[in-house]
């Protein structure tokens, strides 16, 4: 029953909607649903933004550079938010993913997917643009809690206005509507409790999959390289996975050490590959030309 599911909604986001034909039926190109809104949304952002990814590119090494500010002890320079950023995006589906597409589609497909990212780092900066505007304080763990089921959820046709809302300096000049308890304040916005609710869900499925993914992926190649059983690897994985989490600060810490370790490994392998595909072309093809000259 949880392949069928799984399976019907792969079909409905990924599947495809409907097919294009070129010359006369011979080149099909099927549109999913998901690729039909988030391309447009892309674009849409980047012509709003007024072309952000290339805009503010400088503006972006900059703020990557930048040290901390203050004197917060808890807050992270701008490279231990890259590190923290391509470590919760670099996993398999970059891996296994960009194998399959040049797989399919060629060499050609490496373009589209660097133009897919440039459009959609508009609709990126968006999302996170309003994570940090929306953000609450968390009263249980410290600091900010956040995001897009945070932020459908804040903007609603009277906004609700708080006091330590990061983004209000003052809030009676903010507000647009005071309640009869003279202690209320709302300001206009729109409503998508439903859709943040939506989101919280389908991230927390999104992830718990991915964790199962990830996991299995690791066990079994400890399995098939090492021959050691993916039980064993498994519980070491939770026992790390919990004193890192566990434990306040940690995740950056910890990320901070192993994503630049993880990066330098994943060029370095990635450039012996490329090198030694270079020999075979060379040498196969100073093998081929002496067979032919003989």
């Amino acid at each position: 029953m949880i392949v069928k599911v799984i399976t019907s909604l792969n079909d409905l986001l990924w599947g495809d909607l409907f097919i294009l034909e070129f010359s006369n039926g011979e080149t099909q190109f099927g549109i999913s649903l998901l690729v039909l809104i988030l391309i447009p949304a892309g674009i849409y952002f980047t012509c709003r933004t007024r072309f952000l990814p290339f805009r503010l590119f400088p503006e972006m090494i900059r703020v990557t550079l930048e040290k901390k500010s203050g004197n917060d002890k808890d807050s992270i320079s701008g490279v231990q938010a890259l590190i923290i950023a391509t470590a919760t995006r670099v996993g398999m589906g970059n891996l296994a993913g960009v194998v399959a597409a040049v797989s399919f589609g060629g060499a050609g497909a490496v373009f589209w997917m660097w133009l897919s990212a440039l459009i959609g780092s508009a609709s990126a900066f968006v999302e996170s643009t309003l994570a940090q505007i929306y953000k609450e304080k968390d009263p249980l763990y410290g600091g900010y809690r956040g995001g897009p089921a945070y932020f459908m959820d804040r903007m609603r046709i009277i906004t609700k206005v708080k006091r330590e809302d990061i983004f209000v300096k003052d809030v009676h000049s903010e507000a647009e509507y005071i309640a009869s308890d003279q202690q209320t304040y709302y300001i206009r916005g729109c409503k998508f409790t439903f859709l943040g609710m939506a989101f919280a869900l389908s991230g927390l499925l999104c992830w718990a999959g991915i964790s199962q993914v990830v996991a299995n992926s690791v066990t079994s190649a400890f399995k098939n390289a090492f021959n050691i059983p993916q039980i064993a690897t498994t519980v070491v994985l939770v026992i790390v996975s919990a004193c890192i989490v566990l434990r306040k600060n940690a995740t950056v810490k910890v990320l901070d050490k192993v994503v630049p370790v993880m990066a330098a490994a994943y060029f370095a392998m990635t450039l012996f590959i490329i090198l030694k595909n270079i020999t075979y072309i060379l040498l196969y093809s100073e093998i081929f030309s002496v067979r032919h000259s003989v």
